[in-house]
Order: C-alpha cells, then sequence, then structure tokens
C-alpha cells in the first residue's frame, strides 16, 4: 500500500490490554493466491508473479473474482487510486492499468525506468517508483506518464511510501531517508534515521492522512533486528522513534489505515492502536495460517494472503 526503545514501559502496556482484545470476525475467503496485495473500498488487487486477479468488493454481495490481467515481468509493487492501478513491473518499468471496467482491465500507459522496478508510491498526481539500486524515479500521472525527476540514492531501495510532497524510502544501509519532492527536477533529502547495523527493510505510512493535515503524523518502519517500531513525524525534518510495536514475531507484512496499523508475524494477525504513537495498544489478535505473508487494509476490511486463498476480516 510495513517498514530502538522504551521497551519496558510499552512491553507492558501492550501486555496489561491483552486481556481486553479480541478476535476478529472473518467475513468471507477467496481462492486466489497472492505475494502482493492492494486494496479501496471497491477493489482488492491480488497479485501472484507477473498475474494480478481483480476482485470485486461489492457490499451486497460476495467478494468475487471479476478479472484478471497477466504482465510478461513479475509485479513488484502496487499503487491503487479508485480505478487506477500502478504497477511496478520489475525490469519492464512503471506501468498503468485502467480498471474503470474491472472485468476489462486495459494497459494505458507505462514508463520506462533506469534498473528494476521494484515497488511504487504515488500522492499528489505523481508516482514514486523504487529502484533496486539507484533510488526512485519521479513519474507524472496527471496525463501521460512522464519521467520528471529522479533521486539518486547511496544504499539500496528496500522500500518506498509516500504523502503529500514527502517520499519515504527504507535504505539499506543508510536507513530510513525522507526525500521532499516539491520540485521534482531537483528533489531534496530533508532528513535521515539511521539505526545503525539494524537495516530498515520497509517503511509504511497511513492510507489516510488526517483531516486538516498535509503530512502524515506517524509512519512505521520494519528492521532486521527491532522488528516494527512507530516514527513520529511531526517534524519531518527530526524523525524519532516514537515506540516499538510488541508484535508475536518478526513482522512479515505490515499495513496501515489511520492510527492503525495491521502485522502478520508467525501464524498470527495483530491489530495495534496507535493514537498515542509512544504506547502502542493491542486491539486484536487472529490466528491465521503460518504461511500467511501478505496484509493488506481498506475503511471496512482486513485481507490476509497465503499460498491457498485470501481471508477477509471485518476490522476491529
Amino acid at each position: 500500500m510495513k517498514t530502538y526503545f522504551s521497551i519496558v514501559v510499552v512491553v507492558a502496556s501492550v501486555i496489561g490490554t491483552e486481556a481486553q482484545t479480541t478476535s476478529l470476525v472473518q467475513r468471507d475467503s477467496i481462492t486466489t493466491t497472492a505475494t502482493t496485495l492492494e486494496a479501496n473500498d471497491q477493489l482488492l488487487i491480488a497479485a501472484q508473479g507477473p498475474l494480478i486477479h481483480i476482485i470485486n468488493l461489492d457490499p451486497t454481495g460476495d467478494p468475487t473474482t471479476i478479472g484478471s490481467y497477466n504482465f510478461s515481468e513479475a509485479v513488484l509493487g502496487l499503487s491503487l487510486d479508485n480505478h487506477t492501478l500502478l504497477v511496478a513491473n520489475s525490469h519492464d518499468g512503471l506501468k498503468r492499468l485502467d480498471l474503470s471496467e474491472p472485468a476489462d482491465p486495459k494497459l494505458i500507459d507505462s514508463s520506462p525506468t533506469r534498473g528494476q522496478a521494484v515497488g511504487v508510491a504515488s500522492s499528489g498526481g505523481q508516482a514514486f517508483v523504487a529502484d533496486n539500486s539507484l533510488g526512485f524515479d519521479i513519474v507524472t500521472t496527471a496525463k501521460e506518464l512522464t519521467r520528471v525527476g529522479e533521486y539518486l540514492a547511496d544504499g539500496f531501495p528496500r522500500g518506498i511510501a509516500s504523502s503529500g510532497t514527502l517520499v519515504f524510502v527504507a535504505d539499506q544501509p543508510n536507513g530510513l531517508v525522507i526525500v521532499d519532492v516539491t520540485a521534482p527536477t531537483t528533489p531534496e533529502v530533508v532528513a535521515v534515521l539511521s539505526l545503525g547495523s539494524d537495516p530498515i527493510t520497509r517503511v509504511i505510512v497511513p492510507d489516510q492522512t488526517p483531516a486538516g493535515q498535509s503530512e502524515p503524523p506517524i509512519a512505521c518502519i520494519v528492521s532486521n533486528q527491532a522488528g516494527l517500531q512507530v516514527i513520529d513525524l511531526s517534524d519531518p525534518k527530526s524523525p524519532r522513534v516514537a515506540a516499538p510495536v510488541a508484535t508475536r514475531g518478526q513482522p512479515r507484512s505490515v499495513a496501515m489505515q489511520n492510527n492503525q496499523v495491521y502485522v502478520i508475524s508467525e501464524n498470527t494477525l495483530e491489530v495495534f492502536d496507535l493514537s498515542n504513537p509512544g504506547l502502542p495498544v493491542l486491539l486484536a489478535s487472529q490466528s491465521v495460517s503460518d504461511q500467511a505473508t501478505q496484509v493488506a487494509a481498506n475503511e471496512e476490511m482486513l485481507f490476509v494472503a497465503t499460498p491457498e486463498a485470501i481471508s477477509i476480516f471485518e476490522r476491529p
């Protein structure tokens, strides 16, 4: 749409709320495999290798796979905006699908990238395409896809997210890099948050920013040693770790909506409330397949992918 500490205080607070946590209500299941998921209120996109399935989320009926599209390269990242899908398509660069008729998706545009497109984020009429080794490309999306700028990284992008005019890069080995793209031809690094020898592998920002704010107040990062942590972005030029999140195990997949974060680790899906960024509260915990690898969210539901199916749960 993922990823050091007041450990004693935070863990004690989370443990103290476990007795009040609940299981999630499972609404449905779809027999489809996915290694990448993206959702909005109308559609769920499930990608496996070069193939994507388009699933209708009409609230008046059961979720149904209504369309598909097969690319020539693996799908490594997705960004869904209403009925337009941006695809990081490995060595084939950035692709755009028109899903206004989901049963008949149409490839309407593409933009070559400097290297292998491994992730994509979008905001403000622009797409930001993470390159496996070169940083990210800045591509306008208002009309034709047009590359208008680039950020050259010193390290290797392992995750990318965006909100407003800020792009967040999980850079290995440099850490969390925050880039201002107000001037796309001359993007500017405004902050770097390093965890030293602990590489950051993912960065996740909320799918929705609170009303009246141009940038998200928090983000989450995942690193190899510290796991999931909340980042305070109240001053984007001085990001700081607000708290660790005491997940069951090392996070495999993370998604955010508003002030909630959804985490798959081991055989568990956990939901945390981050309304107080310094004190994450466990709201719900749900057993899932030990092969669950992906989670996505929309305003009402959570989607968990395994090699056999996608389970759909109601959000708490």
